[in-house]
């Protein structure tokens, strides 16, 4: 069945799969972002960037919220790219405690340190010949971020505890959730890395921005779950396109692909609104209105008070929600689908008890 919506065609159904194939398919070298996510203009956008970076050297800075395609966006760059025999290997900044981010990167020599009984490569040395992606790139510490900035400059590292350089050659794609230029104006971000990071920037927009690509996510999602299960689900009613339509996505592609995962498994022959496990779309006269806007007469620039007032939310959603689990970061972080790191330091920078 074919739905007419915001001068483009979408899928809502398809035939059915007669025969699943043993295992998930991979995508085609070359093929991926634009056939794969590429029916919104936004997004035609995003790979006409991709497309036009990936065969340089440049450092490219993918911005964007948390399951929006960060990483896909920095794959399909390498895969583009000259490097795309060479390895591709990632790095969650955001993840890695700050005592061992240097380690983690730059590798150790036996002895540097009490429990380095070998030599250890660090991500750096294991991506050279291709491209090491730094995700969660904001979360890094201020100690580590010089030595960063000189790997870059010079590709040369040095392991902790070395006594001499070690050249590498690779290319350096990184990923952020959080406005990096605000974080340098408070000095929690260094300028010159910021500047050498971003060679190129690539924003990758919010779900709820390019809705004309929901349809055609769930219908490729539904397909490669069929083939992963070896089922047979022949598409998605009308109901349920609906609310995949009206959700706002707040974890972005990452959740709508869980969303329709978990409704393949539990459905038989389509995709039903109960498969879905969203909630029900508000009414307009339940949607909160905007009260009043405090600032107006302070003299403030409109993003400062949009800054203050985005603060004032945040705050009071990390309250009600730390509140919700006892104060327990890690749940905290799965519900607002963010990583715990965020969670820590925002807490701390509003002064909320964790219980």
């Amino acid at each position: 069945m074919m739905e007419k919506g915001d001068g483009m065609s979408v899928v809502l159904s398809r035939p059915c799969i007669r025969e699943p194939k043993d295992a998930v398919a991979e995508e085609p070298v070359g093929q991926g972002l634009r056939e794969a996510v590429a029916s919104s203009e936004p997004m035609r956008r995003v790979i006409s960037e991709v497309e036009r970076v990936a065969p340089t050297d440049f450092t490219v800075l993918v911005m964007g919220e948390t399951g929006a395609g960060k990483e896909v966006a920095a794959r399909m760059i390498h895969r583009l790219s000259r490097r795309a025999e060479g390895p591709f290997v990632a790095v969650d900044c955001g993840s890695i405690p700050a005592t061992l981010i240097e380690s983690e990167l730059f590798g150790h020599e036996k002895g540097s340190f009490t429990g380095a009984e070998h030599v250890r490569l660090g991500k750096f040395e294991l991506a050279s010949g291709g491209t090491l992606f730094l995700d969660e790139i904001s979360n890094l510490s201020l100690d580590v971020q010089p030595k960063l900035l000189r790997a870059l400059q010079d590709r040369h590292i040095w392991r902790v505890g070395a006594t001499k350089n070690i050249p590498v050659d690779i290319r350096v794609i990184a990923a952020t959730n959080q406005e990096l230029s605000a974080q340098v104006r408070t000095g929690k971000f260094r300028r010159d890395l910021y500047h050498r990071l971003n060679e190129f920037g690539i924003t990758i927009p919010a779900l709820r921005e390019r809705r004309g690509d929901i349809l055609m996510l769930a219908n490729r999602f539904l397909e490669l779950t069929n083939r992963e299960l070896k089922k047979n689900v022949c598409g998605i009613t009308d109901e349920a396109a609906r609310m995949l339509l009206a959700h706002r996505w707040p974890g972005n592609v990452r959740e709508l692909r869980n969303v329709v995962r978990r409704a393949v498994l539990l459905a038989e022959t389509t995709v039903e609104p109960c498969h879905l496990g969203l909630p029900a779309e508000a009414p307009e006269t339940e949607r909160p209105e905007i009260g009043p806007v405090d600032g107006l007469d302070s003299g403030q620039s409109l993003r400062a008070m949009v800054r203050t007032a985005v603060e004032h939310l945040e705050r009071r959603i990390l309250s009600q929600v730390l509140q919700r689990t006892g104060g327990n970061k890690a749940e905290a972080a799965r519900l607002l689908h963010v990583d715990y790191k965020t969670i820590h330091k925002k807490t701390r920078e509003y002064g909320i008890p964790s219980a």
